[in-house]
């Protein structure tokens, strides 16, 4: 654990360059008469040295209409993030991201609220009350362990992108257990349903495999982002580490994967295309996500079996889609079952249809043809179909159709598919 601290840990001057970086931004809102609060982890010390992310939430009246709202706050963050690269973000509504001396700030505009929550955004801050009321100082570096356990293991962040647990699950999971090891060993007992709940309150409304209430707001579960995937993974990372504790669940060491052995004799399909640069990348990773899980439907609806789907994007330039298939080629013709031969009116007409048909057991069948044997081309019968969500729709309908060993021609995509 000390060794993990002294990595993790920032010093006093990283501290309080991150602070100086909040005020200057705050500050320039004060010259705009708007009054301000930095939340998050840089707020509540939490943040792991060398993360840069700071966010400001700048108050509106909770009367001001929800257009002039978003409006205003849009205005107000390019402003006062002019000169540090301002870009429009997304989540329940839109807000501004500059990057300031190396760090990513982001001004959020929210309601100020007691209690009744306006947009959703308007919780952080009453988070950022409730912590610093109840977390103990001592928790602070408990926090920092588990959140790089997390990043370790490759379930931390509740973005598109990974569909984890968010910085303040962690929190509240510190709270809610005492200390890192005590929050391990509760996860290593955990079968769904899961419910943590700081108070009594009625948690039939909801359905996901963990549930945690939000401290703030007895509506919200915390962990809704969470996927079925990250959670099954944190549980068996925590039985793993409770067993063998070891570094490497911190700092995980890059593993040399030979690309030509693992694709050898498995039948990959891999669609590569450009990234669609003026788009922000959690709307790319969600489109990227819904698009990948329709080429699989469709796949299967055409009776390929689809062991695995993965899509990736570095954020930059480029976009991927890899699926591992059982057979890459299906016979032309797919058996077809029809109605018993006892339901006289039904089986008749099926004879009808079908002037091959025969009789097995006590039921119908015969034979359809398939409209595609070919697994490549499917996918690429795909490209410019309507189904493709609009921002990927362009680069999409230029992707390469990549085969079993031409897939290796895509290094940095093939490493993320056999990393896990």
């Amino acid at each position: 654990m000390t060794r993990v601290l002294k990595e993790i840990v920032p010093s006093e001057s990283e501290k309080k360059e991150r602070q100086a970086i909040g005020r200057k931004i705050m500050d320039r809102l004060a010259k705009e008469g708007y009054k301000s609060v930095m939340v998050g982890s840089t707020a509540r010390d939490t943040f792991i040295s060398g993360d840069r992310d700071i966010d400001i939430f700048v108050f509106f009246p909770t009367n001001t209409p929800r257009d002039e709202f978003e409006k205003k706050g849009l205005a107000l963050g390019k402003k006062v993030l002019a000169g540090y690269s301002p870009i429009v973000h997304y989540a329940e509504h839109p807000y501004v991201r500059g990057v300031v001396d190396g760090s990513k700030v982001e001004v959020v505009p929210c309601y100020r609220v007691k209690d009744k929550i306006i947009s959703a955004v308007d919780r952080s801050p009453l988070h950022n009350e409730f912590l610093k009321k109840k977390m103990r100082a001592s928790q602070k570096d408990q926090v920092r362990l588990l959140k790089q356990f997390m990043k370790g293991t490759k379930v931390y962040g509740a973005d598109q992108k990974t569909h984890g647990f968010s910085g303040y699950l962690s929190e509240l999971l510190i709270l809610y257990y005492g200390d890192f090891e005590k929050a391990l060993k509760a996860a290593s007992r955990w079968r769904p349903p899961i419910i943590l709940d700081f108070g009594k309150n009625d948690v039939s409304k909801f359905t996901e495999p963990i549930i945690v209430i939000d401290p703030v707001d007895s509506n919200r579960n915390v962990a809704a982002a969470i996927s079925p995937a990250s959670l099954d993974k944190f549980i068996l990372k925590s039985i793993e580490y409770l067993e063998k504790p070891g570094i490497d669940y911190f700092f995980p060491p890059k593993r040399e994967i030979d690309l030509k052995k693992e694709a050898k004799g498995r039948r990959l399909i891999m669609l590569a295309f450009d990234y669609p640069k003026t788009i922000v990348e959690e709307i790319v990773w969600s489109q990227l996500e819904k698009l990948a899980g329709t080429i699989k439907t469709q796949l299967e609806l055409a009776d390929f079996a689809v062991y695995r789907v993965r899509h990736w994007t570095d954020e930059k330039n480029k976009c991927a889609i890899t699926l591992e298939l059982q057979d890459l080629e299906i016979s032309a013709q797919k058996k077809h079952g029809g109605p018993f031969v006892s339901q006289t009116k039904n089986a008749e007409e099926f004879r009808k249809k079908y002037k091959d048909a025969w009789i097995e057991g006590e039921r119908l069948f015969a034979w359809r043809r398939r409209e595609y044997t070919s697994a490549e081309r499917l996918v690429k019968s795909l490209l410019k179909k309507e189904f493709v969500p609009s921002h990927l729709a362009k680069p999409f309908g230029q992707a390469k159709v990549l085969v079993n060993e031409k897939t290796l021609s895509e290094k940095e995509v093939l490493e993320d598919y056999f990393s896990e």
